[in-house]
């Protein structure tokens, strides 16, 4: 029933205008033009008409005549989805907005033949573990079968050496060994050897893909998927989109039919490799809609960890230039009382403080001071590590590059600057005649003569 409105909706969204889908009459017009307006759901015609192709869980249905009598024309229902969507949407209104939603519709339509076909599948794999009358059938002629490689292979690892050949347990020994290695593996989701060569199979190869994974069934689980999906972060981190891709797809066919056996902790040879084989049987057939199902999740997947990988790379950008700030010191500049800055000057020419800056400190912080500029001089300094940064000041100190100046900020402070300054003038030279007026009376104190002496 799905394919036949699919088909309709498919058919509209392809052959009419945004603006003839919105309109009711043209969509009918369409729709019984194209389709036979009185065709609906029928299951005894679709028995007749598709016979023995159809699946054994689709053979045995049984419906109540009256559901096919009460059942609307596939027209009808297309007809009436749109209209539910505009109901149900107040922008669907607009004629662009009404395709979308129509085809969000579809697509969910899709998604969910996708899942079901999926639980249908499951469902007539447990029914075929029950054995009934209608399971007996002959199943070989012949007395002499001959085995396929899977299950050659684990004989030739149960003899280990001459001395256990004969020991009973020795054919279970090695099984028991690689199920626990394989089991601490997972525990620690490493990717298996067995995972990485499956992940390099060509993507679309479901043949290939299939028959690897009967051979090893053991790696369909979820812990395997998601120790390789892992490694797809790493390709997309890298800049390798098609790796990422590759690996995305494999891993997803690990997921899909792990989930469909039920593969975990309790793996069971045989339910995997009947899973390996419908899944593979149906994803390899384009016009079912596992297929698109599992595209769909897999171009998903791939958007979500490209999304994720370029947040990472941000958040990594962010941290190293975080880093780059606090974890390392600089030297920059700086005045350290409010009422000074910091000057920047050349050297006069001819001095040894100019040849000192000449040929001392690099060409870049040359060029920094001539603009005479302390943020460009800062620039510079910024480039440097500590170390260097330190040597480069000193040189700076020893040619006088930076000079400390005060600034004035309104009239007032001035006249209070000039005040004081006149103020500390008078000290001084107040000071200063003190001390030379001391000065002279000490002297004509000991230059004048004692009258005693010269009677004497």
């Amino acid at each position: 029933m799905y394919a036949k409105l699919n088909e309709r909706v498919d058919s509209l969204l392809e052959a009419l205008t945004p603006s003839q889908i919105s309109d009711d009459a043209a969509v009918t017009k369409f729709l019984d033009e194209k389709f036979d307006k009185h065709e609906k759901f029928d299951y005894d015609a679709l028995l007749k008409t598709k016979g023995d192709t159809l699946r054994k869980g689709l053979k045995d249905l049984t419906f109540d005549p009256a559901e096919f009598e009460t059942t609307p024309p596939y027209n009808e229902m297309v007809e009436d989805l749109f209209v539910q969507i505009k109901e149900d949407h107040a922008d669907a209104k607009d004629a662009l907005k009404l395709v979308n939603y129509a085809k969000e519709h579809r697509a969910r339509i899709d998604d969910l033949l996708s899942k079901q076909s999926i639980k249908l599948d499951d469902l007539l794999y447990q029914k075929s573990l029950l054995i009934s009358s209608d399971d007996y059938h002959t199943g070989f002629d012949r007395s002499f079968l001959n085995k396929d490689e899977e299950e050659r292979t684990p004989e030739t690892k149960t003899v280990t050496s001459v001395e256990t050949i004969n020991s009973p347990g020795v054919t279970n020994t090695p099984p028991k060994k690689a199920e626990k290695t394989e089991k601490e593996v997972l525990e620690e989701l490493q990717v298996m050897p067995e995972t990485t060569e499956f992940s390099k199979i060509p993507l679309g190869d479901y043949v290939k893909s299939g028959a690897y994974l009967v051979k090893h069934p053991w790696i369909c689980t979820e812990q395997q998927k998601d120790a390789l999906i892992m490694t797809a972060f790493d390709h997309q981190l890298a800049g390798d989109s098609k790796a990422a891709r590759q690996v995305i797809h494999q891993s997803l066919l690990l997921q899909y039919i792990a989930q469909l056996c039920g593969g975990g902790p309790n793996y069971n040879k045989d339910a995997t490799v009947k899973a390996i084989k419908l899944f593979i049987g149906k994803i390899n057939d384009p016009s079912v809609p596992v297929r698109t199902g599992f595209l769909q999740d897999y171009e998903n997947t791939f958007n979500h960890i490209q999304n994720r990988c370029e947040l990472i790379k941000q958040e990594q950008s962010q941290a190293s230039d975080d880093d780059g700030e606090e974890g390392e010191a600089l030297i920059q500049l700086r005045a350290l009382d409010e009422g000074t800055e910091l000057s920047v000057d050349i050297p006069p020419e001819g001095t040894p403080e100019y040849q000192l800056f000449t040929t001392e400190l690099p060409l870049e912080m040359q060029e920094a001071v001539k603009t005479k500029s302390l943020d460009e001089v800062n620039k510079v300094f910024a480039k440097y590590k500590i170390e260097d940064a330190e040597q480069i000041l000193e040189i700076i100190n020893q040619c006088g590059v930076i000079g400390v100046s005060g600034y004035i900020e309104d009239e007032h402070e001035f006249e209070e600057l000039q005040k004081q300054y006149n103020e500390q003038q008078i000290q001084e030279v107040e000071e200063e005649a003190d001390d030379n007026a001391d000065a002279d009376s000490s002297v004509v104190h000991t230059e004048t003569p004692n009258t005693e002496d010269i009677v004497d």
